[in-house]
């Protein structure tokens, strides 16, 4: 089947990607931090699913279908890719590089994007579009 790149919508089963994102960040090197800094501090997974309703209705999550589910998505806020997620049966099918073709084919297309430290595969992905590394953000524990 085709995969579908487009912006969320309400009616969209996001339920399974928001757990498995936070769960995700929750295990990995700054994935506190990147929590923190897209969502505010301590937030609870009920919480979480709210906020990301919220960018939902604000038009800045795109996602990426196949057979017939949500099997990617990216938040893009001020023209940055703030995160982007694939679920982890469909990584390495180029599944994250069609998303942000899309995304940069859009018309509000992002010029920048985070990754976490140590998170190479997020890291070669920028990069395979000719995005460069220009900003690490250090912080005292």
């Amino acid at each position: 089947m085709e995969l579908v790149i487009r912006r969320a919508s309400r009616d969209d089963p996001l339920e399974h990607l928001i757990d498995a994102v936070l769960a995700r960040a929750r295990s990995v090197r700054g994935g506190e931090a990147l929590l923190e800094q897209l969502w505010g501090p301590e937030i609870s997974p009920t919480a979480l699913h709210e906020a990301i309703r919220a960018t939902v209705d604000q038009g800045v999550l795109w996602i990426a279908e196949r057979d017939g589910g949500v099997v990617a998505a990216a938040l893009v806020r001020d023209r940055c890719v703030q995160a982007i997620w694939v679920e982890p049966a469909y990584r390495r099918r180029h599944i994250a590089t069609i998303l942000l073709d899309a995304l940069l084919d859009a018309q509000d297309f992002p010029v920048d994007a985070w990754a976490l430290p140590g998170d190479r595969a997020t890291k070669s992905l920028y990069e395979s579009v000719g995005w460069k590394a220009r900003l690490l953000t250090m912080r005292g524990v």
